[in-house]
């Protein structure tokens, strides 16, 4: 997935997002599951500063997009963790 498909998938999307991950998408790939996912521990910390809030249909949209060029296996991890996370914020 890119920014483009990413944009596409949410039209609605504020400037203010959308200038954001474009930043984000920009930096460099994590090439396996733990890169990732500092990558988007950053991400958060920075939107937080930043007061952005992300719906969580677009966090998934982001996931799809930081997980894009990782192997299944590295997915499965992230989307594991990802389930994990999600089971602790209700």
């Amino acid at each position: 997935m890119t920014i483009d498909d990413l944009m596409k998938a949410a039209p609605d999307i504020s400037p203010e997002k959308l200038a954001f991950l474009k930043a984000f998408a920009s930096m460099p790939a994590g090439s396996n599951s733990q890169a990732m996912l500092r990558q988007l521990t950053q991400c958060q910390k920075q939107a937080q500063q930043e007061n952005i809030r992300f719906t969580p249909d677009e966090q998934d949209l982001l996931i799809q997009l930081l997980t894009a060029n990782l192997s299944p296996a590295e997915k499965a991890k992230v989307n594991h963790v990802m389930t994990l996370l999600k089971m602790t914020q209700k």
